[in-house]
């Protein structure tokens, strides 16, 4: 069983009219730190990289019965004082446990433990569960189609169109979308058989729709969500208006 989980990293590139976001997929296999690793490298990107909010998300999920996750933190092997990410990341390794990490040279691995949300460090031939992750790109299309054709164009050239699941994800999206030649955004969001969902299957918790509010039963010809790039908020729109859009590709 996998459960996954979007959450956007912004890492500026500038010029462009694109950033990255990481997602998270939950592995219910019992193994060890090193062949959860090992299966991450194989199935995914890697092992999880995770910030605070990140692991905070990742814990509070009541679908998921278990309560000790591995993530990609490790120990330096010549400094028990340094920790780095499996992935090569450079942030930090924050969230710790009270009194963790405990530098112990043989608790070289990490996990999180969903009573408490945090980082914890123990010994890495322990058997848990784990999270691995794949990095996406998000990539503003500065062509005008109907939000049928946004969606076919993003699952033919690239994966999805765009999913927004947190206030974070909204503000890096805005950064990317400055450059649009319209005064919305096409996204993933869409109405249909009574209620608002993404497209390509995530959470629809995180909402920001506009001053007028989600509409429940909105007109048939305001059924498709667009962004907002002015006012930073979703809007319920005619499927037919030709907008830009907002892609994800890895």
């Amino acid at each position: 069983m996998k459960a996954t989980f979007f959450v956007f990293l912004f890492l500026c590139l500038c010029g462009l009219s694109s950033g990255f976001y990481r997602r998270h997929f939950y592995v219910e296999d019992q193994m060890n730190w090193n062949d959860a690793k090992t299966y991450c490298r194989e199935h995914y990107d890697d092992l999880s990289t995770t910030t605070t909010q990140e692991v905070e998300k990742l814990t509070s999920n009541p679908e998921i019965s278990d309560t000790h996750f591995w993530v990609g933190a490790y120990q330096n092997p010549s400094n028990s004082s340094e920790w780095f990410w499996s992935g090569g990341e450079k942030q930090p390794v924050e969230k710790w446990n009270t009194g963790e990490p405990n530098l112990l040279f043989y608790e070289k691995c990490t996990l999180i433990q969903k009573d408490n949300s945090g980082l914890t460090n123990i010994p890495c031939g322990y058997t848990f569960s784990f999270y691995c992750m794949d990095y996406y790109e998000t990539i503003v299309v500065h062509e005008s189609k109907t939000w049928e054709e946004a969606l076919d164009d993003c699952r033919q050239n690239y994966i999805d169109l765009v999913s927004i699941a947190s206030e974070r994800n909204m503000a890096e999206v805005i950064k990317n979308i400055t450059t649009t030649q319209t005064a919305y955004v096409w996204t993933g969001l869409r109405f249909l058989a009574g209620h608002w969902f993404w497209v390509s299957g995530d959470d629809v918790a995180y909402k920001a729709w506009s001053a007028e509010g989600e509409l429940q039963c909105p007109a048939k010809n305001l059924q498709c969500g667009a962004l907002d790039i002015v006012n930073k908020v979703w809007k319920p729109r005619d499927c037919e208006e030709k907008l830009n859009f907002v892609c994800v590709r890895n």
